[in-house]
This record gives structure tokens, C-alpha cells and sequence, in this order.
């Protein structure tokens, strides 16, 4: 075997390695800058990293008698008893050594997989573990549809909120949430749609955001750890304000959280998490703005406190609440 040989058999092993470490969720930040000074070693590296990543992928994508099979065969017999994760991504390894770029290329160019689609109950909260070593965190009344392709690792989040992190691939990773486009620059970021009223948040890395049917960069604005965009779909802006990654994901911590929102669009998140559905007898009150937390355990509180806030009035029947204009004369004849 020639130096050269050795030399790539070791860069393609340890990519496998990294591909494994990176699953971990308590990685010490120490190990991701040492992945990150390996990437920017040596250009062999992130090209070997990228096809750990696609066989990984495929690998995980098999079912589950394929995929211990293929374990079976390609990791040491020493590691077929460790974490499922870790022997998988070493038999990556000697897999790519093994078959070489022409497995990688097959993987690349094999069909892409039926849409899954993953839902949540109301106030309710489901993890999703995705093929490629990513996940998603659902919130309450959430429903997202997945689609692996050849290119591009998409999901359409079509209704309600939820927390991505991704794992690092060759292939984009692109989220659309209504008018919205958010691809995935190497992050973990938070998307929250009510509508066509879109809010995305960054906590980790940075995310592209963009109008889904815009072409060109015109109008797309790139958001850094710590920022947030919000979409409105009455003036087409997109605010971006300073958010913690506490409050970018106060939800997963039974908490909602807003600034400036339409009360319609308030209630309409609110009730992703209601025992009793709120209404809005007259859709005008829908315009008023309301910014502070809801407890999602405590509703029925946040509800009967609205009309120290605003000018309403809450009636309560037994299958909802409804919120109606009260004038002065009444709230004279009814004080709260």
C-alpha cells in the first residue's frame, strides 16, 4: 500500500471519528474547536468529512436489519458493542475506505426518500430524530413534513413552533415556514409560524433567511447567535431584534414570548396550549399589540388579567373563552 493510500485511509477514519463525536450533545466546546482546526487543516478534510456525513446518512436511513448488517460487516468486532451512534460512524469509516468514492457516489445518486411528516398534540411537546443526525424539538399543535432529497435536507414547518438543531452534512439544510426560507449555515435555531407571521431565532451559529419566493439575495438577511427576524405579512418588513437563547426558546420551558405581536396572533399561539380554545368576537381587537409571557400552565389566569391591559371583556363558556369589546358604560356597570 503506498504512503499516499495510508494517507487518505487515515484522513477518511478520522472523518468517520469526528462524524460520531459530533452526535454527542455534551462534546466539550474544546473538542469543536479542535474539529474546526482539523477542517481547516487541509482540504482532503472537510471532503472527507462530507462523505462520512452522506454514508452516515445513508447508513442511518437504512432499516433496522440493513443497518446492523452493515455494522456488522464494517466496524471491529471490538466496537460492535458500543453506542449505536459511535458504531455507526465507524463503520462509515471503513466502509469508505473500503469501497471508496464509488459507494459515496452511488449514495449520492440513490432516489430520494418518501415526506415524512411529524406532528404534535396540543400542548403537547415531541422529539424528532432525523436520519442525518439532526433533530427537532416540537411544540404544541406543530406539524412539519421532512423531505431528503439528492441536494437539499428539507422540512416545511406548516403550522406551530419548533427548535432545530443540525447535524454538519454536504447536503443544505432548508427549513420554509410560510414566506419564508431559513438555511442552515452550521446552527441550532428556533422557528415559530402563525400563519403567514413568521419569527425565527438563532442560538447557536447563523441561519440565511429570505423571502421563499424571491430569487437573488435582494432581500435575504443573515442572523448570527443571539439575533431574531420577525416576518409581518401586512407590511412585508422583517424586524430583527437582540433575543438570549433563553427567550428565543422560553416555550421549551412552558413559557410564550412576545414583543409588539398582534393579539390575534398571541391568542392563535396561546391556544396551541389551551385547555378551552380562545375567540375574538370582534376581529379588530386582533390589531392591538401585546408584548410579556404567558405561562403556558397558568392561561385561564393570563386571560381573566387582559382586561387590565386592554379594552375587552372575557366571557367564559364552557367549551372556550371569548374576548369582546367593552365600552366604558359597561365596564362602569361591571367593574374589574
Amino acid at each position: 500500500m503506498s504512503t499516499a493510500s495510508i494517507g487518505h485511509r487515515h484522513i477518511d477514519n478520522t472523518a468517520a471519528d469526528w462524524w460520531s463525536r459530533l452526535r454527542d450533545p455534551a462534546l466539550p466546546e474544546q473538542a469543536m474547536l479542535q474539529w474546526s482546526e482539523w477542517l481547516e487543516a487541509d482540504p482532503r478534510h472537510a471532503v472527507a468529512f462530507d462523505r462520512a456525513c452522506a454514508l452516515a446518512e445513508s447508513a442511518a436511513a437504512m432499516d433496522g436489519a440493513t443497518r446492523e448488517a452493515f455494522v456488522a460487516r464494517y466496524a471491529p468486532l471490538a466496537v460492535r458493542r458500543s453506542p449505536p451512534r459511535l458504531a455507526l460512524g465507524l463503520a462509515a469509516g471503513v466502509a469508505l475506505v473500503m469501497l471508496g468514492a464509488g459507494l459515496f457516489l452511488a449514495m449520492r445518486h440513490s432516489g430520494p426518500e418518501s415526506p415524512r411528516q411529524y406532528a404534535s398534540e396540543r400542548a403537547g411537546h415531541r422529539d424528532v430524530a432525523l436520519p442525518d443526525g439532526s433533530s427537532i424539538e416540537l411544540g404544541g399543535a406543530t406539524l412539519i413534513t421532512a423531505r431528503y432529497g439528492r441536494d437539499e435536507r428539507a422540512v416545511d414547518l406548516e403550522a406551530g413552533e419548533a427548535f432545530f438543531r443540525v447535524a454538519h452534512a454536504e447536503r443544505p439544510f432548508v427549513v420554509t415556514a410560510g414566506p419564508l426560507r431559513i438555511r442552515d449555515l452550521g446552527t441550532a435555531f428556533n422557528v415559530r409560524r402563525t400563519g403567514n407571521r413568521v419569527t425565527v431565532a438563532v442560538t447557536e451559529g447563523r441561519v440565511r433567511v429570505s423571502p421563499s419566493a424571491t430569487d437573488g439575495d435582494a432581500a435575504t438577511v443573515e442572523l448570527g447567535a443571539g439575533r431574531e427576524v420577525s416576518f409581518d405579512p401586512e407590511t412585508q418588513a422583517m424586524r430583527i431584534l437582540d433575543v438570549t437563547p433563553a427567550s428565543a426558546t422560553a416555550w421549551r420551558s412552558h413559557r410564550l414570548e412576545f414583543v409588539n405581536e398582534p393579539l390575534a396572533s398571541v391568542v392563535e399561539n396561546v391556544n396551541r396550549y389551551s385547555a378551552r380554545p380562545i375567540r375574538l368576537a370582534d376581529a379588530d381587537l386582533g390589531r392591538l399589540t401585546f408584548t410579556g409571557t404567558v405561562e403556558v400552565d397558568t392561561i385561564d389566569s393570563w386571560v381573566s388579567a387582559l382586561p387590565r391591559v386592554f379594552p375587552v371583556r372575557v366571557d367564559s363558556y364552557a367549551d372556550r373563552l371569548e374576548l369582546a369589546r367593552q365600552t366604558s358604560m359597561t365596564r362602569s356597570q361591571k367593574p374589574r
